[in-house]
């Protein structure tokens, strides 16, 4: 406690203001430090009249917050405290979460532009559990990250009182924003949303707007100045179709496109106001911004490996008997490795045998068709597809994960975009019927109820081999060995594809990273059927055209440019080489872990060139030097799939026999 004698002259000047201030007081901008504070704290426990201060603007830190909240803490007349842009941290905000559970004044307390991170914002969330009076909590422009929003949901799913919160210009990310949307649903309270500037993209918009179909309190969300592009932007317009409370929504300042920005003059809604202007591309810093969050994970991994591998190497030198084992174990794997390879070599041997053997299910002999179950099962499955069942969104619709007859299978619902005339459709599920390859995702039912389609796939619990290779939710790299079995299999399966029906060539039109599913034993899969075409009749030189507009690039799947041999673009051919094209990008990622580019496929040349390919390979990668010489190997090959000449690619049998010898 400071006594009024202990007090310097300005401290004095200060208390005797607090003391007899009635209603509003400001003192912001007044250089009040932490000294100062504890001054105005002790006249706060003696004030009765006032009801606001107002003390932005000074170098108030965590002790001089801590003197003031233990003093709001025993005052019965403040109901507004305004502490922004001071240097307060976690342990002011926490002092202020204990003030919070006592207090039944306080409606408003100010804490933005302070230096608040996680731990505060999970201290003042516990607070807002029990607190019965506060309103208004601005917490913007601190350093809150996912942590700190999921706690702030948990708080509003039971607080009943909170009608405005500002958490624009933190780091809540797509983690905080689904959380924060979680919690809209059952929140009947809140109002006003602030969370501009908080690096949400797409798959927190896509959460936030099945959030706003059942919430009926919030009347104004701001979403401006972050990562959001035309996949948000639809989700949050068929929101708007059914919401009738949002009365204004911020959306400026986000990657909308013209296809974006018009799925809002659909929706219907006349009551809600849109700010969608200053609309941008992202720039190479945001680009690098997305890539550095994804891929911080991966350092710290990666920082951790390395300090292990110090240990062991440190352990080996003094300890010789350990050394010698580790010398046996190693040659028990290099053993276990050759025995893999002939096993691997074995069932490759069967796998042709049963192909060439009729009814034994060959592609060429299977006639079975995909069985149909009701479209009430698979929305029963996803409760009615909800987002918490949603795995990912494709050129050809979204992806549910549920069990269905207790298997945990993958469901995709077909987009408007794909949808075809229920002949053309049973026709193309006849086709696909004739797929079965240990290396082909395998479509196991359909529902199909008027114009809705659903297809039901094998469920790959690994995911995609591009998240793999982003870390994604901190999965562990992948090992080179891994590796080097995807590009296999994703050659064993493109093989079997291109030659699956000798009267029926196939051409698959997205091969790509994001479309190589791994199993629960990282055996790779190629997935999205929607892309498989057959051709019907081909010219001499064995290919097909797309329709062309003169001057034009012919339209690709989303994320498809970069795989897309140099033919295609200039005069829109398709062969069973273009493939083949998109393949050697796929080496490519699976060497460096990087996003596919002209720009990668340029450097790789330039760094084989100069022997200094080793330099781009994935960070992640441990990789021995005995395996260096393989690593070689699929480089060179890699850019032999990327030659500009068609006749200089090699075919998926020639490649197959490389990879697995």
């Amino acid at each position: 406690m400071l006594s009024y004698q202990n007090m310097t002259e300005k401290q004095q000047q200060l208390f005797d203001t607090v003391e007899d201030a009635s209603q509003l007081l400001d003192l912001c901008k007044k250089q009040i430090g932490n000294a100062d504070a504890k001054a105005v704290a002790e006249a706060i426990k003696v004030n009765t009249t006032m009801t606001e201060l107002k003390l932005g603007g000074n170098l108030i830190a965590d002790v001089g917050a801590r003197a003031i909240a233990e003093a709001v803490r025993a005052n019965c007349t403040l109901t507004v405290v305004d502490l922004t842009e001071n240097r307060i941290g976690d342990a002011g905000a926490r002092a202020f979460a204990e003030t919070l559970k006592v207090n039944n004044t306080l409606t408003k307390l100010d804490l933005d532009e302070n230096q608040i991170g996680d731990a505060g914002a999970q201290a003042i969330a516990e607070a807002l559990k029990v607190n019965k009076t506060l309103t208004t909590l601005g917490l913007w422009q601190n350093q809150i990250g996912a942590a700190g929003a999921q706690a702030i949901a948990d708080a509003l799913k039971v607080n009943t009182t909170l009608t405005d919160l500002a958490l624009y210009q933190n780091k809540i990310g797509d983690d905080g924003a689904q959380a924060i949307a979680e919690a809209l649903e059952v929140n009947t309270t809140l109002t006003e949303l602030y969370l501009w500037e908080n690096q949400i993209t797409c798959t927190g918009a896509q959460a936030l707007a099945e959030a706003l179909k059942a919430n009926t309190t919030v009347t104004k969300l701001d979403l401006g100045s972050n990562q959001i592009g035309d996949a948000g932007a639809r989700a949050i317009a068929e929101a708007l179709k059914v919401n009738e409370t949002l009365t204004m929504l911020y959306l400026n300042n986000n990657f909308l496109t013209t296809d974006g920005i018009a799925a809002f003059r659909q929706t219907g809604n006349a009551i809600c106001d849109l700010d969608l202007d200053d609309q941008r591309a992202p720039s190479n810093d945001e680009l690098a911004q997305i890539f550095a969050r994804t891929s911080a994970a991966i350092t710290r991994t990666t920082t951790l490996e390395a300090e292990n591998q110090k240990v062991r190497f440190e352990l080996a030198a003094k300890d010789q008997e350990l050394a010698a084992k580790d010398q046996e174990l190693q040659q028990l794997r290099s053993d276990l490795a050759a025995k893999d390879l002939e096993l691997k070599s074995a069932l490759d041997r069967i796998d042709v045998l049963k192909r060439n053997q009729p009814g034994v299910g060959s592609a060429a002999n299977f006639d079975g068709p995909i069985p149909r179950v009701s479209l009430a099962t698979l929305v029963t499955a996803t409760n009615n597809f909800a987002a918490k069942y949603l795995l990912g969104e494709g050129a050809f619709g979204r992806v549910y994960g549920a069990s269905v007859s207790g298997s945990r299978v993958a469901i995709k619902k077909l987009s408007a975009e794909s949808k075809q005339g229920s002949a053309e459709f049973k026709s193309e599920l006849h086709s696909l019927a004739k797929f079965r390859h240990p290396n082909v995702v395998a479509i196991l039912s359909y529902a199909e109820d008027g114009d809705e389609r659903c297809l039901v796939y094998e469920f790959m619990p690994n995911g995609s081999v591009r998240d793999r290779l982003n870390r994604k939710n901190n999965t562990p790299p992948l090992t080179w060995s891994q590796r080097h079995r995807i590009a296999a299999d994703v050659a064993r399966g493109m093989h079997y594809i291109q030659g699956a029906f000798s009267d029926k060539p196939l051409f698959h039109f997205d091969l790509k990273t994001d479309n190589v599913l791994l199993d629960a034993h990282f055996n790779a899969k190629v997935s999205d059927f929607g892309l498989f075409r057959a051709a019907q009749h081909l010219d001499e030189k064995s290919y097909i055209c797309t329709q062309l507009v003169q001057g034009a690039v012919p339209q690709l799947v989303q994320g498809a440019a970069p795989y897309m041999c140099p033919e295609f673009f200039e005069e829109g051919r398709m062969t069973n080489k273009t493939a083949v094209y998109a393949f050697g990008m796929i080496l490519l990622e699976l060497l460096t872990a990087l996003k596919p580019s002209n720009r990668l496929k340029g450097e790789t040349r330039k760094a084989v060139k100069s022997q200094k390919f080793l330099d781009m390979l994935d960070s992640a990668l441990n990789l021995p030097e005995a395996e260096q010489p393989s690593v070689s190997e699929i480089v060179t090959l890699a850019l032999e799939c990327l030659d500009d000449i068609i006749d200089d690619r090699p075919s998926f049998g020639s490649i197959l026999t490389l990879l697995d010898s």
